[in-house]
């Protein structure tokens, strides 16, 4: 008997310490998932990851800003197809019925639109101190004068036994036709050397020519219809028509090698 109780008292302790340590354990458990959880909970609503979430959202804000201005980019220049020293005149253009210009001599009797009979003075002045003599052949023209040019041209060719349609269309390309011609705006010259005064290719060669290709645009002019644009411009080669266009348009123009139809067509894309 009494060996029973001390047996069932012994047991009754190893139960108790079993209890013990099992709830220790438990304990332990509880408080590794409590501390887990305030962790877990800390880092998702912390300032750090709500700055970056800000950082990222403010990253995409600008990205999407700069593919805006990418989307919609600026002209180089500061020209516009509306200006009035960019009219353009063709066989596509005419010039406008309402058209007027303020003329200005600028030497030996030829007339000029007078906001560009500065420029085209001292271009030629800054030839001439270079030891150079370039003159001017051909500068405004009235309607009429046009009107005779083009039908003196189309006469020439009607002699050499081409037909009206023939005469008038090969003559388009060495005189506009008259109310599409750059000469009549004011805004455009023939110059050629005194040394060699004939209106050809060979123009392209003299000394003055070289000058006026290599500087006019310093002065706001360009050499308006060059050989290899001759079917943008529809006029051939001529190395001695300077067409004024102010001086950034020029230096653009130069530097991208584009004619006047290419520049205002560059132009439209940002009207």
């Amino acid at each position: 008997m009494i060996k029973n109780k001390r047996k069932m008292k012994q047991e009754k302790h190893i139960i108790d310490k079993k209890t013990i340590l099992l709830m220790f354990i438990l304990l332990i458990v509880l408080t590794t998932l409590t501390v887990y959880w305030n962790y877990d909970s800390r880092t998702t609503d912390s300032p750090v990851a709500t700055s970056t979430n800000s950082n990222t959202i403010q990253e995409k804000n600008e990205t999407n800003s700069i593919m805006i201005v990418e989307e919609n980019p600026k002209p180089e220049t500061n020209g516009k197809i509306t200006d009035w020293n960019l009219i353009l005149v063709n066989k596509n253009n005419k010039i406008p019925e309402n058209f007027n210009v303020e003329l200005e001599e600028v030497e030996d009797g030829h007339f000029v639109d007078k906001r560009i009979a500065e420029s085209l003075k001292l271009m030629l002045s800054d030839a001439r101190k270079e030891g150079l003599n370039p003159i001017i052949c051909s500068s405004y023209r009235t309607q009429e004068k046009q009107e005779k040019l083009y039908s003196d041209k189309v006469k020439e060719y009607l002699k050499l036994k081409y037909n009206q349609e023939q005469a008038e269309n090969l003559a388009s390309y060495w005189v506009a036709i008259p109310g599409t011609g750059e000469h009549q705006t004011g805004l455009a010259v023939d110059i050629v050397s005194s040394n060699y005064q004939i209106l050809d290719e060979e123009q392209e060669h003299t000394k003055e020519q070289q000058w006026l290709i290599d500087n006019s645009y310093k002065y706001g002019f360009v050499l308006r219809y060059p050989t290899e644009k001759k079917d943008l411009t529809m006029i051939n080669y001529e190395p001695w028509h300077y067409r004024y266009v102010g001086i950034e348009n020029a230096q653009y123009m130069k530097e991208k090698n584009i004619c006047l139809e290419e520049y205002i067509e560059y132009l439209r894309k940002f009207e």
